[in-house]
């Protein structure tokens, strides 16, 4: 047997073992911002994530994900003086041990591409950065295909000239196929 043949054997044998799967969460996002003398900043916000991934290794996958972390708003009395809403498109490897048949454990390490739209006296000029990202969660097997999952995702974001960071905090359903 050539060596190209083997190593055409082992490619395909490696892609019949892997699996691909796609989820999404819901919870709530923290922004950790500098706010303006005399003015009040709500910090925290609903966010979303969609995300899918491939298993390329035993524990390891590699993962695209959109998480919309919401906005945090500028607010001045009883008036909302302006608003920054923050997305992320990420890709990152991620890392999956077993704590039992049906628990496991998830770290996630990537670049996200940190988008910002400031509105009010925030500013009005839109800004994207790539950013480190990080998460981790942890998930239970319902089903073979189906898990029920936790996650925190961590970055950070820019908006003129000042950084903050940002985390968020989810659960929701993840599908194998």
């Amino acid at each position: 047997m050539s060596v190209a043949a083997f190593a055409a054997m082992t490619m395909f044998a490696g892609a019949a073992s892997a699996q691909a799967y796609v989820g999404g969460t819901v919870g709530f996002s923290n922004f950790s911002v500098d706010c303006l003398p005399g003015a009040s900043c709500d910090t925290s916000d609903t966010a979303f994530k969609i995300y899918g991934g491939f298993t390329v290794a035993p524990h390891v996958s590699i993962e695209a994900a959109y998480i919309d972390f919401g906005s945090t708003t500028i607010n001045g009395g009883p008036f909302t003086l302006g608003a920054i809403d923050v997305s992320a498109f990420i890709v990152n490897g991620a890392y999956h041990w077993d704590f039992s048949p049906k628990w496991s454990g998830i770290a996630r390490l990537g670049l996200a591409n940190v988008s910002t739209d400031p509105s009010g006296i925030a500013g009005n000029n839109s800004d994207s950065a790539i950013k480190l990202y990080a998460g981790f969660g942890i998930e239970y097997a319902v089903a073979k295909n189906l898990k029920i999952v936790g996650a925190i995702d961590l970055t950070s974001f820019e908006v003129g000239g000042s950084d903050g960071s940002l985390n968020a905090v989810s659960g929701g359903i993840q599908f194998s196929f």
